[in-house]
């Protein structure tokens, strides 16, 4: 049997190291990722999703740069390859979690380097993505996910106390937390709340106790619809939404682990920004304005219940509407001129939405905060400028074309 002249076969090598890699390797570990934290600590799920995006980034990037880097850039391997590099990279951050079912990453692990034939690519693939997971994990190090108690207030005309159901406050802890992409949280600070009894004030309360109330006769059916859609479903609903849009555009491996990134940072970096000025206002819910111990006396109902319960943190700002500004903003850009469609499958309910555009779905996600009866309108519409405001510095700023 006659054998490839060398000089040939040195081409067909380096043609198939040129062929663009599998494009569901990316989405193989975001899909794979929710399954492996299901018993790791909550708190911690956002913080490993992000960290595993970037390291997938950081390593497909490294083989063929494109974007700037997230931290310091690894040096280039060309002839790595991707599909070990993102398995690599991916392995070594989710197995750094504890409580990760590391049975199914070793799973997702070896399929997804069972087709990867050439033997030295293989162990540049890995080598690449051990390499940039590590450096991400020493990078945030410093991370902590300790319980922070929230500063003592006492019990006052519009200072937040939490429901029955509920012994302490969420989301705390975040309030220590360096962000991934912006400069400065407080430069986010809206300024206070408006003061109990002022005109905006009376204005949102009666809005929320016509609109909110389990039982309400202004409240329409589809409001109704919407605000249990979005009070329900998990982070991996956004990311199946997002294969539609990156599958819309042709999006490559690569550009859509930067999709990836770029929504989970901004979505966590604005959970830092929020929890803080939720921390620092401590301003009551309607429930509270509603039948607490220092209710507006003219609007007082004892007997009033929001649609959905109401969360165990405070009012100002929204953090759901915080997450409809950014990831308005953020499919916005991601879409461009294409048709891509907009379609949400709530896993949970088994229930589909779609819309023409992300700025109707940022809205309507903000907007069933109010019609859930668990957020003031003024709180929504500080809440959504935040998410946008967010989201477009983390867009200015990370992952940035390469000249």
């Amino acid at each position: 049997m006659s054998r490839i002249p060398c000089a040939l076969g040195a081409v067909l090598l380096a043609l198939l190291a040129a062929l663009p890699a599998r494009a569901d390797i990316v989405s193989d570990w975001a899909d794979a990722t929710p399954k492996v934290l299901a018993k790791s600590p909550r708190s911690q799920w956002t913080h490993t999703a992000l960290l595993t995006d970037l390291a997938m980034f950081n390593a497909l990037n490294a083989i063929t740069p494109r974007y700037q880097a997230y931290g310091v850039a690894p040096a280039p391997v060309p002839d790595a390859s991707p599909e070990a590099a993102v398995a690599s990279a991916a392995r070594v951050v989710l197995g750094s979690v504890p409580g990760a079912d590391h049975a199914l990453i070793d799973k997702t692990y070896e399929a997804a380097l069972k087709g990867v034939t050439d033997a030295a690519a293989r162990a540049k693939g890995v080598a690449l993505g051990r390499r940039v997971a590590l450096a991400l994990l020493t990078l945030r190090s410093d991370d902590s996910f300790g319980r922070v108690e929230p500063p003592k207030v006492e019990p006052a005309p519009g200072i937040h106390v939490l429901t029955p159901e509920y012994k302490q406050e969420s989301g705390v802890g975040l309030t220590r937390m360096k962000p991934f992409g912006i400069k400065d949280v407080a430069a986010y600070d809206p300024g206070p709340p408006p003061a109990v009894g002022s005109a905006l004030a009376q204005r949102d309360l009666a809005e929320v106790k016509a609109v909110g109330g389990r039982v309400s006769t202004v409240r329409t059916g589809e409001q109704s619809v919407i605000a249990l859609f979005w009070n329900s479903g998990e982070g991996e609903d956004a990311v199946a939404m997002l294969k539609k849009v990156a599958e819309a555009n042709k999006a490559t491996p690569l550009e859509f682990a930067r999709m990836l990134v770029l929504l989970d940072m901004a979505d966590l970096d604005s959970r830092i920004v929020y929890a803080a000025i939720k921390t620092k206002y401590r301003y009551w819910r309607p429930y509270n304005a509603l039948r607490g111990d220092f209710a507006d006396a003219k609007l007082r109902d004892a007997t009033w219940e929001p649609l959905i319960h109401t969360p165990p943190n405070s009012d100002y700002p929204s953090g759901g509407a915080v997450g409809g500004g950014t990831l308005a903003t953020l499919i916005t850009a991601f879409r461009g001129d294409s048709a891509a469609p907009l379609v949400w499958v709530n896993i949970a309910l088994s229930m589909t939405r779609s819309w023409p555009t992300a700025e109707a779905m940022g809205r309507e996600l903000a907007d069933s905060r109010v019609w859930s009866g668990v957020h003031f309108r003024n709180s929504v519409d500080v809440g959504y400028r935040i998410g946008q405001k967010v989201a477009e510095e983390i867009l200015a700023t990370q992952l940035r074309p390469l000249p």
